[in-house]
């Protein structure tokens, strides 16, 4: 947090402008620790301590200037699952009652959070995420609405608003909300000489659904969500990427499986990556593309929806 002190380390060799960074640390026992690393590396059979940095390592505190802190481990997608019981219907389809759990913590038992009601079949249509130090979920209750429900007191607080006309819409299949864990690795820290804003990105405030509009279900789709309004009821869609049909297999949710994820956390979603370059945030997704086999000549009507140009 904001004033609190880390630790930098720096290199020091005679005659040279600048010290060399070495990363910074919450605590002097860390930092310590990490010199005593650095003077004992050899290279070549040489002590590279004294080749590179003869006048040794200097330990230097520094304020911290945001008040961003890393957010804990587990990911909210590896903390929470769902126990969804599915209800046929004759000549209808399927609904569910889903029950949300919290995953099991020092040996305890799972703990039950609350019970929602889905009227389609489950799919992927759970996604935990946090915002702002709170814990919330991207859910369906309808077959083409998203809604948010906050994992603390079981209420939903967002909701899109029904189709017009009713029946017609989005329909999600499942949801992505990039998580901070996500996108970096924890190995630089807010105090260290490289924190930047983008090191405190993302935050919860946008995700994903991929699903078909009603009736186009050959293939999912995938479009935008804004959930930096969620505490005011509204959550934003769009199609800012065209008509991409998203290559989606074989993922499947890990809030779907029981079991706990591996000890390193669950991966994300493979086909969805981001890169930054020149302060521009981009994203890559794997999409499904079909060519005729003779001719390498992709379907055009795919090619001019992905541009956006019809």
């Amino acid at each position: 947090m904001r004033g609190d002190k880390v630790f930098r380390i720096y290199g020091v060799h005679g005659g040279r402008e600048k010290d060399y960074y070495f990363g910074a640390f919450r605590t002097i026992a860390e930092a310590n620790a990490r010199v005593d690393e650095l003077k004992s590396k050899e290279m070549n059979g040489a002590n590279w301590a004294s080749q590179y940095h003869d006048q040794g390592f200097a330990i230097r505190e520094a304020d911290v200037e945001t008040d961003f802190e890393i957010p804990a481990r587990p990911k909210p997608r590896d903390k929470f699952f769902v126990l969804a019981t599915e209800t046929k219907r004759p000549g209808r389809w399927s609904t569910c009652s889903v029950d949300v759990y919290r995953r099991d913590t020092e040996g305890s038992d799972a703990q039950k959070l609350c019970t929602f009601e889905r009227g389609y079949a489950m799919l992927q249509t759970f996604e935990p995420f946090r915002q702002a130090g709170r814990e919330y979920a991207l859910i369906s209750r309808d077959y083409t609405r998203t809604a948010v429900l906050d994992l603390a007191s079981g209420a939903v607080i967002a909701e899109e608003e029904e189709s017009n006309p009713p029946g017609g819409g989005f329909c999600p299949v499942g949801f992505y909300v990039p998580d901070w864990w996500d996108l970096n690795r924890g190995d630089i820290i807010p105090g260290s000489e490289e924190w930047t804003s983008r090191n405190e990105w993302p935050d919860g405030s946008f995700g994903f659904v991929w699903g078909c509009i009603w009736g186009d279900d050959s293939s999912w789709k995938l479009e935008y969500l804004d959930l930096s309004r969620i505490h005011d009821g509204v959550i934003a869609r769009d199609a800012r990427f065209g008509y991409v049909e998203l290559a989606t297999e074989p993922y499947r949710s890990p809030c779907l499986d029981v079991s706990p994820p591996p000890p390193n956390g669950s991966p994300r979603p493979p086909f969805i990556r981001f890169s930054r370059r020149d302060g521009a945030t981009r994203i890559t997704l794997a999409v499904e593309m079909e060519f005729d086999l003779a001719t390498g000549t992709p379907e055009e009507w795919k090619r001019l929806k992905i541009a956006n140009m019809e």
